[in-house]
């Protein structure tokens, strides 16, 4: 692996009670927000062809990749059917769509996967569950939203076409804005995830009888099976919580008894200095920073997008991320660099080249220059000929 730039410290700026965006910019320019952008509905369309898409392939002879994974066996090209499945290993995966994404941008991933052989759902999260985490809050919310989907597909044998929403309300929305604790206000008291108070999110299916009711039926429906996730961006750090036997705000999640495999697309890993990392930190401190034994990780990032010839959009959000600006290795996806994308230690690694961080971007504003390089053809983690670079590793 290259050497990785040197990890710089994000300056924090004061903050305004009544002014949601202003407490978002605190932690990069206000941008960052959306870099998944298409999560508020300010999508750009996607690129003709996309995936599976000529404009992708042409884009990547001039950007090869670098490093890649190998498979160290053959690659089955067709996954068994569940019913001729022999190991409990299951060949199905959970999409989980990153930081203020909305699961409707990762379905033609799930498509693609299932086409090519790997079942694959996408977590039914919405991009505006994700504004009760936003200024570096508990993740719990979400944690919950990837634990029900989990257990949803083994207890109904994975024979499920498209996952259930939980059942949420706006009173339920409202409550978790006001109460999900920690972020730069401080909500319930503190900003450190060791010192929140035990609130559980609201809604009907993440109460603690629903929660036992449905891993009951997934232990029994299962037999043991375990599928896998697939998360984007900061879904891929959020993942690692699921993973691991560490209490989180007051539940300790342990889902490697579920899943045999995480794949992490342009997922951050290095705890930079900024709150919205602060899980992050909480967990590698408390012992989670390896890989749980009995799972198979692999982190892939991509380089391409410089630092010093990027947009405010990419250098804010390299910043954020730990990097430094004027150091000529701060290279990335666009959103993620690269030391960051790869900085889980004790995962595998697979590094890319020329690929973008999301599937679309707002083709104006900051964002406009990503759009821009979308839309001339440069593919993302999930077109065609990325998804057939990483997706040999899960069928392995």
């Amino acid at each position: 692996m290259q050497s990785l730039p040197v990890h710089g410290r994000l300056r924090r700026k004061q903050m305004s009670v009544h002014n949601l965006w202003s407490c978002s910019a605190a932690l990069a320019p206000v941008v960052f927000l959306c870099f998944a952008g298409y999560s508020l509905q300010l999508r750009s369309e996607r690129v003709d062809g996309a995936i599976p898409g000529q404009k992708d392939r042409a884009f990547l002879q001039a950007h090869k990749t670098q490093n890649a994974w190998q498979p160290s066996r053959p690659v089955a090209v067709h996954a068994a059917s569940i019913g001729e499945e022999s190991s409990r290993e299951i060949q199905f995966a959970l999409i989980v769509p990153g930081f203020l994404g909305d699961a409707n941008d990762f379905q033609e991933l799930a498509s693609d996967m299932t086409k090519a052989g790997y079942r694959a759902e996408v977590v039914p999260i919405a991009w505006w569950h994700w504004l009760p985490c936003v200024g570096g809050r508990s993740m719990r919310p979400i944690l919950e939203r990837i634990d029900h989907a989990v257990n949803r597909v083994l207890a109904n044998g994975l024979k499920i076409t498209t996952v259930p929403e939980p059942a949420y309300t706006p009173l339920d929305f409202i409550t978790d804005f006001a109460s999900n604790p920690g972020g730069v206000m401080k909500v319930g008291g503190s900003a450190d995830p060791a010192e929140y108070p035990e609130v559980h999110p609201s809604g009907a299916d993440f109460t603690a009888e629903s929660r036992e009711r449905w891993s009951t039926a997934a232990k029994d429906a299962s037999g043991g099976a375990r599928i896998a996730l697939v998360a984007h961006s900061a879904a891929g750090w959020i993942s690692r919580l699921y993973l691991s036997p560490v209490s989180y705000g007051g539940r300790t999640y342990d889902g490697a008894c579920k899943l045999h495999s995480l794949v992490c697309l342009g997922s951050p890993h290095f705890p930079a200095e900024s709150i919205a990392f602060s899980a992050l930190k909480y967990l590698e401190q408390c012992g989670g920073s390896g890989v749980p034994a009995s799972v198979r990780c692999l982190c892939v990032g991509s380089s391409g997008t410089t630092a010093r010839e990027a947009s405010e959009m990419t250098r804010g959000a390299y910043k954020m991320c730990g990097a430094e600006l004027d150091d000529a290795r701060a290279d990335g996806d666009g959103m993620t660099p690269l030391f960051s994308a790869l900085a889980w230690d004790d995962a595998e690694k697979l590094k890319l080249e020329g690929v973008t961080h999301a599937p679309a971007y707002p083709n104006f504003g900051p964002s406009a220059e990503l759009a821009k390089r979308r839309s001339e053809g440069q593919p993302w983690y999930g077109s065609a000929g990325i998804l057939e670079q990483w997706l040999p590793w899960l069928q392995e």
